[in-house]
Protein backbone atom coordinates (compact mmCIF):
# COMPACT_ATOMS: atom_id res chain seq x y z
CA UNK A 1 0.00 0.00 0.00
CA UNK A 2 1.83 3.35 -1.22
CA UNK A 3 2.11 5.89 1.76
CA UNK A 4 0.05 8.69 0.90
CA UNK A 5 1.53 11.97 0.08
CA UNK A 6 0.97 14.36 3.31
CA UNK A 7 2.63 11.40 4.73
CA UNK A 8 5.69 10.95 2.84
CA UNK A 9 6.12 14.57 2.75
CA UNK A 10 6.04 14.83 6.58
CA UNK A 11 8.99 11.72 6.66
CA UNK A 12 10.85 14.17 4.09
CA UNK A 13 10.62 17.33 6.44
CA UNK A 14 11.76 14.58 9.41
CA UNK A 15 14.70 13.99 7.64
CA UNK A 16 15.25 17.55 6.52
CA UNK A 17 14.85 18.49 10.31
CA UNK A 18 17.70 16.61 11.03
CA UNK A 19 20.03 17.08 8.67
CA UNK A 20 18.99 20.79 9.23
CA UNK A 21 20.00 20.30 12.95
CA UNK A 22 23.57 18.53 11.60
CA UNK A 23 24.18 21.98 9.63
CA UNK A 24 24.18 19.78 6.75
CA UNK A 25 22.30 22.86 5.08
CA UNK A 26 22.67 21.60 1.46
CA UNK A 27 21.35 18.34 1.98
CA UNK A 28 18.36 19.33 4.33
CA UNK A 29 17.41 21.75 1.67
CA UNK A 30 16.98 18.83 -0.89
CA UNK A 31 14.99 16.65 1.17
CA UNK A 32 12.72 19.61 1.93
CA UNK A 33 12.38 20.79 -1.35
CA UNK A 34 11.07 16.79 -1.96
CA UNK A 35 8.37 17.15 0.78
CA UNK A 36 7.17 20.48 -0.59
CA UNK A 37 6.54 19.12 -4.14
CA UNK A 38 4.21 16.58 -2.19
CA UNK A 39 2.52 19.18 -0.55
CA UNK A 40 3.22 22.98 -1.47
CA UNK A 41 1.20 23.90 1.76
CA UNK A 42 3.44 22.85 4.49
CA UNK A 43 4.35 26.10 5.85
CA UNK A 44 6.53 24.40 8.46
CA UNK A 45 8.78 22.85 5.73
CA UNK A 46 8.81 26.17 3.80
CA UNK A 47 9.84 27.92 7.20
CA UNK A 48 12.66 25.44 7.56
CA UNK A 49 13.69 25.83 4.20
CA UNK A 50 14.07 29.42 4.65
CA UNK A 51 16.41 28.79 7.52
CA UNK A 52 18.71 26.55 5.93
CA UNK A 53 18.83 28.79 2.91
CA UNK A 54 19.76 31.35 5.46
CA UNK A 55 22.36 29.62 6.99
CA UNK A 56 24.53 29.66 3.08
CA UNK A 57 23.27 33.13 2.99
CA UNK A 58 21.13 32.48 -0.16
CA UNK A 59 18.92 35.64 1.46
CA UNK A 60 16.98 36.33 -1.72
CA UNK A 61 15.63 32.84 -1.86
CA UNK A 62 15.23 32.46 2.30
CA UNK A 63 12.94 35.58 2.33
CA UNK A 64 10.89 33.95 -0.69
CA UNK A 65 10.34 30.85 0.94
CA UNK A 66 9.78 32.56 4.53
CA UNK A 67 6.97 34.47 1.97
CA UNK A 68 5.53 31.44 0.94
CA UNK A 69 5.00 30.38 5.14
CA UNK A 70 3.88 33.58 5.79
CA UNK A 71 1.31 33.36 3.17
CA UNK A 72 0.10 30.30 4.40
CA UNK A 73 0.55 31.44 8.25
CA UNK A 74 -0.23 34.92 8.38
CA UNK A 75 0.10 35.14 12.19
CA UNK A 76 2.70 32.37 12.56
CA UNK A 77 5.52 33.87 15.49
CA UNK A 78 8.07 31.86 13.98
CA UNK A 79 8.21 32.96 10.41
CA UNK A 80 7.65 36.38 11.33
CA UNK A 81 10.56 36.47 13.53
CA UNK A 82 13.41 34.48 11.52
CA UNK A 83 11.62 36.45 8.24
CA UNK A 84 13.03 39.51 10.54
CA UNK A 85 16.23 37.71 10.95
CA UNK A 86 17.66 36.68 7.77
CA UNK A 87 16.47 40.73 6.88
CA UNK A 88 18.21 42.30 9.25
CA UNK A 89 21.52 39.35 8.60
CA UNK A 90 21.07 40.60 4.61
CA UNK A 91 21.41 44.24 5.94
CA UNK A 92 18.10 44.98 4.76
CA UNK A 93 17.55 46.87 8.14
CA UNK A 94 14.73 49.00 7.22
CA UNK A 95 12.48 45.96 5.87
CA UNK A 96 13.07 44.45 9.10
CA UNK A 97 12.16 46.99 11.24
CA UNK A 98 8.91 46.93 9.21
CA UNK A 99 8.31 43.12 9.84
CA UNK A 100 8.94 43.38 13.37
CA UNK A 101 6.46 46.13 13.89
CA UNK A 102 4.52 43.59 12.23
CA UNK A 103 5.69 40.80 14.75
CA UNK A 104 4.80 43.01 17.70
CA UNK A 105 1.65 44.28 16.53
CA UNK A 106 0.48 40.53 17.43
CA UNK A 107 3.13 39.71 19.87
CA UNK A 108 3.20 43.19 22.15
CA UNK A 109 4.97 41.10 24.87
CA UNK A 110 7.71 39.25 22.50
CA UNK A 111 10.94 40.81 24.58
CA UNK A 112 13.38 38.82 22.17
CA UNK A 113 11.46 41.13 19.07
CA UNK A 114 11.93 43.90 20.97
CA UNK A 115 15.71 43.62 21.87
CA UNK A 116 16.13 42.69 17.73
CA UNK A 117 14.12 45.66 16.75
CA UNK A 118 16.52 47.65 18.99
CA UNK A 119 19.89 46.19 17.55
CA UNK A 120 18.27 47.08 13.88
CA UNK A 121 17.73 50.77 14.63
CA UNK A 122 21.13 50.40 16.13
CA UNK A 123 22.72 49.37 13.16
CA UNK A 124 20.62 52.51 11.35
CA UNK A 125 22.02 55.05 14.03
CA UNK A 126 19.01 55.40 15.85
CA UNK A 127 19.82 55.03 19.43
CA UNK A 128 17.27 56.64 21.07
CA UNK A 129 14.90 54.82 19.18
CA UNK A 130 16.95 51.69 20.12
CA UNK A 131 16.73 52.44 23.84
CA UNK A 132 13.02 52.47 23.65
CA UNK A 133 12.94 48.99 22.05
CA UNK A 134 15.72 47.69 24.50
CA UNK A 135 13.31 49.16 27.24
CA UNK A 136 10.33 47.02 26.14
CA UNK A 137 12.33 44.27 26.04
CA UNK A 138 13.78 44.49 29.88
CA UNK A 139 10.13 45.68 30.36
CA UNK A 140 8.68 42.40 29.70
CA UNK A 141 11.34 40.08 30.48
CA UNK A 142 13.96 41.96 33.33
CA UNK A 143 16.26 39.15 33.47
CA UNK A 144 17.13 39.11 29.43
CA UNK A 145 20.93 40.38 29.99
CA UNK A 146 21.34 40.99 26.40
CA UNK A 147 19.13 43.94 25.93
CA UNK A 148 20.84 44.92 28.85
CA UNK A 149 24.08 44.88 26.97
CA UNK A 150 22.69 45.88 23.71
CA UNK A 151 21.03 49.58 25.43
CA UNK A 152 24.68 50.37 26.98
CA UNK A 153 26.14 50.11 23.35
CA UNK A 154 23.12 52.39 21.78
CA UNK A 155 24.31 54.51 25.24
CA UNK A 156 27.91 54.50 24.29
CA UNK A 157 26.93 55.51 20.94
CA UNK A 158 25.08 58.52 22.60
CA UNK A 159 28.31 59.47 24.82
CA UNK A 160 26.00 58.75 27.53
CA UNK A 161 29.26 56.96 29.65
CA UNK A 162 27.82 56.57 33.13
CA UNK A 163 24.82 55.39 31.91
CA UNK A 164 26.07 53.01 29.67
CA UNK A 165 28.25 51.63 32.40
CA UNK A 166 25.30 51.09 35.03
CA UNK A 167 23.60 49.16 32.03
CA UNK A 168 26.56 46.68 31.66
CA UNK A 169 26.44 46.13 35.13
CA UNK A 170 23.44 45.38 35.29
CA UNK A 171 23.63 42.54 32.34
CA UNK A 172 26.62 41.13 34.60
CA UNK A 173 24.69 41.01 37.73
CA UNK A 174 22.32 38.55 35.64
CA UNK A 175 24.85 36.77 33.92
CA UNK A 176 28.58 37.06 35.02
CA UNK A 177 30.27 34.70 32.60
CA UNK A 178 29.04 35.74 29.15
CA UNK A 179 32.84 37.45 27.55
CA UNK A 180 30.94 39.44 25.38
CA UNK A 181 29.51 41.97 28.20
CA UNK A 182 32.78 42.00 29.22
CA UNK A 183 34.53 43.43 26.50
CA UNK A 184 31.52 45.88 25.49
CA UNK A 185 32.20 47.29 28.95
CA UNK A 186 35.22 47.84 28.48
CA UNK A 187 34.64 49.53 24.86
CA UNK A 188 32.40 51.73 26.89
CA UNK A 189 35.63 52.95 28.87
CA UNK A 190 37.83 52.74 25.74
CA UNK A 191 35.12 55.41 24.39
CA UNK A 192 35.08 57.31 27.49
CA UNK A 193 39.16 57.40 27.54
CA UNK A 194 39.62 55.22 30.40
CA UNK A 195 42.25 53.42 28.73
CA UNK A 196 43.13 51.37 32.71
CA UNK A 197 39.70 51.08 33.06
CA UNK A 198 39.15 49.47 29.53
CA UNK A 199 42.25 47.09 30.13
CA UNK A 200 40.73 45.21 33.54
CA UNK A 201 37.33 44.70 31.34
CA UNK A 202 39.05 43.20 28.31
CA UNK A 203 41.06 41.01 31.22
CA UNK A 204 38.17 39.89 32.55
CA UNK A 205 36.52 38.81 28.42
CA UNK A 206 40.16 37.67 27.97
CA UNK A 207 39.94 35.33 31.58
CA UNK A 208 36.83 34.20 30.49
CA UNK A 209 37.82 33.10 26.77
CA UNK A 210 41.61 33.36 26.11
CA UNK A 211 40.45 33.76 22.39
CA UNK A 212 38.88 36.51 22.24
CA UNK A 213 40.79 38.19 19.92
CA UNK A 214 38.55 41.45 19.45
CA UNK A 215 39.48 42.03 23.44
CA UNK A 216 43.02 41.24 22.56
CA UNK A 217 43.36 43.50 20.04
CA UNK A 218 41.26 46.43 21.88
CA UNK A 219 43.81 45.67 24.91
CA UNK A 220 46.77 46.23 22.62
CA UNK A 221 45.20 49.51 22.06
CA UNK A 222 45.02 50.88 25.20
CA UNK A 223 48.33 49.87 25.71
CA UNK A 224 49.60 51.84 22.93
CA UNK A 225 47.47 54.82 24.56
CA UNK A 226 49.41 54.22 27.47
CA UNK A 227 52.75 54.30 25.53
CA UNK A 228 53.44 50.27 26.73
CA UNK A 229 54.00 49.73 23.02
CA UNK A 230 55.91 46.16 23.99
CA UNK A 231 53.00 45.05 25.88
CA UNK A 232 50.64 46.56 22.86
CA UNK A 233 53.05 44.45 20.30
CA UNK A 234 52.56 41.19 22.19
CA UNK A 235 48.64 41.48 22.46
CA UNK A 236 48.37 40.98 18.56
CA UNK A 237 51.12 38.65 18.31
CA UNK A 238 49.23 36.50 20.04
CA UNK A 239 46.14 37.11 17.82
CA UNK A 240 47.98 36.91 14.69
CA UNK A 241 49.35 34.00 15.43
CA UNK A 242 45.63 32.33 16.15
CA UNK A 243 44.28 34.39 13.58
CA UNK A 244 47.53 34.92 10.20
CA UNK A 245 44.45 36.81 8.40
CA UNK A 246 43.08 39.48 11.34
CA UNK A 247 43.31 42.56 8.68
CA UNK A 248 42.72 44.88 12.18
CA UNK A 249 45.25 42.89 14.43
CA UNK A 250 48.09 43.28 11.53
CA UNK A 251 47.59 46.73 11.04
CA UNK A 252 47.52 47.81 14.64
CA UNK A 253 50.83 45.60 15.01
CA UNK A 254 52.09 48.17 11.92
CA UNK A 255 50.93 50.86 14.36
CA UNK A 256 53.12 49.55 17.35
CA UNK A 257 56.58 48.80 15.70
CA UNK A 258 56.25 52.08 13.84
CA UNK A 259 56.17 54.06 16.58
CA UNK A 260 58.96 51.22 18.44
CA UNK A 261 60.70 53.22 15.51
CA UNK A 262 60.79 49.80 13.55
CA UNK A 263 59.25 51.36 10.55
CA UNK A 264 60.44 48.59 7.94
CA UNK A 265 59.07 45.92 10.15
CA UNK A 266 55.86 48.23 9.92
CA UNK A 267 55.90 48.37 6.33
CA UNK A 268 55.88 44.47 6.85
CA UNK A 269 53.12 44.37 8.90
CA UNK A 270 50.87 47.18 7.07
CA UNK A 271 51.27 44.69 3.73
CA UNK A 272 50.20 40.96 5.99
CA UNK A 273 47.08 43.42 6.81
CA UNK A 274 46.04 44.65 2.93
CA UNK A 275 47.06 40.58 1.75
CA UNK A 276 43.91 39.54 4.44
CA UNK A 277 41.79 41.98 3.59
CA UNK A 278 42.96 44.41 0.52
CA UNK A 279 39.88 47.56 1.29
CA UNK A 280 41.19 47.86 4.61
CA UNK A 281 41.76 51.91 3.93
CA UNK A 282 43.63 52.61 7.03
CA UNK A 283 46.28 49.73 6.53
CA UNK A 284 46.93 51.66 2.83
CA UNK A 285 46.72 54.57 4.65
CA UNK A 286 49.21 53.81 7.55
CA UNK A 287 51.71 52.17 5.05
CA UNK A 288 51.39 55.78 3.30
CA UNK A 289 52.64 57.59 6.28
CA UNK A 290 55.39 54.88 6.83
CA UNK A 291 56.76 55.16 3.48
CA UNK A 292 56.89 59.20 4.21
CA UNK A 293 58.66 58.50 7.19
CA UNK A 294 61.42 56.63 5.55
CA UNK A 295 61.03 59.38 2.11
CA UNK A 296 59.72 57.39 0.02
CA UNK A 297 57.44 59.68 -0.93
CA UNK A 298 56.01 58.41 -4.72
CA UNK A 299 55.09 55.16 -3.17
CA UNK A 300 53.64 57.19 -0.25
CA UNK A 301 51.70 58.91 -2.42
CA UNK A 302 50.38 55.38 -4.36
CA UNK A 303 49.48 54.23 -0.88
CA UNK A 304 47.60 56.68 0.41
CA UNK A 305 45.91 57.09 -2.76
CA UNK A 306 44.44 53.70 -2.64
CA UNK A 307 43.19 54.24 0.91
CA UNK A 308 41.39 57.22 -0.34
CA UNK A 309 39.93 55.45 -3.39
CA UNK A 310 38.62 52.82 -1.02
CA UNK A 311 37.06 55.64 1.37
CA UNK A 312 37.28 59.31 -0.14
CA UNK A 313 36.19 61.02 2.75
CA UNK A 314 38.91 59.60 5.69
CA UNK A 315 40.73 62.72 7.06
CA UNK A 316 43.32 60.65 7.96
CA UNK A 317 44.78 59.90 4.78
CA UNK A 318 44.19 63.45 3.20
CA UNK A 319 46.08 64.52 6.19
CA UNK A 320 49.09 62.61 5.87
CA UNK A 321 48.97 63.24 1.75
CA UNK A 322 49.34 66.70 3.42
CA UNK A 323 52.02 65.53 5.39
CA UNK A 324 53.86 64.46 2.09
CA UNK A 325 53.53 67.10 0.36
CA UNK A 326 55.39 68.85 3.24
CA UNK A 327 58.01 66.68 3.09
CA UNK A 328 58.52 67.41 -0.31
CA UNK A 329 58.28 71.27 0.17
CA UNK A 330 55.19 71.22 -1.93
CA UNK A 331 53.46 73.46 0.48
CA UNK A 332 50.10 75.01 -1.21
CA UNK A 333 49.42 71.25 -1.87
CA UNK A 334 50.23 70.47 1.55
CA UNK A 335 47.79 73.50 3.38
CA UNK A 336 45.11 72.12 0.95
CA UNK A 337 45.24 68.67 2.02
CA UNK A 338 45.54 69.92 5.71
CA UNK A 339 42.92 72.38 5.69
CA UNK A 340 40.40 69.55 3.78
CA UNK A 341 41.09 67.23 6.58
CA UNK A 342 40.36 69.72 9.32
CA UNK A 343 37.28 70.51 7.14
CA UNK A 344 36.30 66.66 7.83
CA UNK A 345 36.77 66.40 11.17
CA UNK A 346 37.65 69.89 12.89
CA UNK A 347 37.59 68.80 16.63
CA UNK A 348 41.06 65.75 16.04
CA UNK A 349 42.90 67.63 13.12
CA UNK A 350 43.02 71.35 14.10
CA UNK A 351 44.54 71.04 17.38
CA UNK A 352 46.65 68.14 15.79
CA UNK A 353 48.16 70.20 13.33
CA UNK A 354 48.75 73.22 15.79
CA UNK A 355 51.45 71.06 17.49
CA UNK A 356 52.31 68.11 15.70
CA UNK A 357 55.75 68.15 14.63
CA UNK A 358 55.57 66.75 10.73
CA UNK A 359 54.78 70.00 9.73
CA UNK A 360 57.09 72.09 11.21
CA UNK A 361 58.26 72.73 7.63
CA UNK A 362 54.93 74.72 7.03
CA UNK A 363 54.83 76.88 10.38
CA UNK A 364 55.78 80.30 8.50
CA UNK A 365 53.38 79.44 5.58
CA UNK A 366 50.61 82.76 6.10
CA UNK A 367 47.84 79.88 4.53
CA UNK A 368 48.67 77.76 7.17
CA UNK A 369 48.81 79.95 9.78
CA UNK A 370 45.20 81.24 9.05
CA UNK A 371 44.39 77.83 8.80
CA UNK A 372 45.20 76.91 12.19
CA UNK A 373 43.88 80.39 14.25
CA UNK A 374 40.47 78.83 12.62
CA UNK A 375 40.28 81.36 9.29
Amino acid sequence: MQEHPEAQAKTLFDEGLRLFEARKYTMAIASLEEALKLDPTYSDAWCCHGLALGHLKRYAESLESFNRALALSPRDRRVLNNRSLILAEWGKHKEALENYDRLLSLYPDDYEAWDSKGNSLAILGRYTEALNAYERCIEFNPNYYKAFTNRGCALVNLKRYKTALRSFDQALSIQPDDPAVWYNRGCCFMAWDKPEEAIDSFDKAIELDPKYLAAWINKGNMLGELNKEEEALACYNYVVKIDPQDTHAWNNHGITLRRLGRTKEAIASYDKSIKADPNNFEAWDNRGYALAKLGKYREAHESIDRSLQIKPDHANGIYNKGYCYACQGKASLAVDCIAQAIKLNPAKYLPTARTDKDLDSLRKNKRFQALLQGN
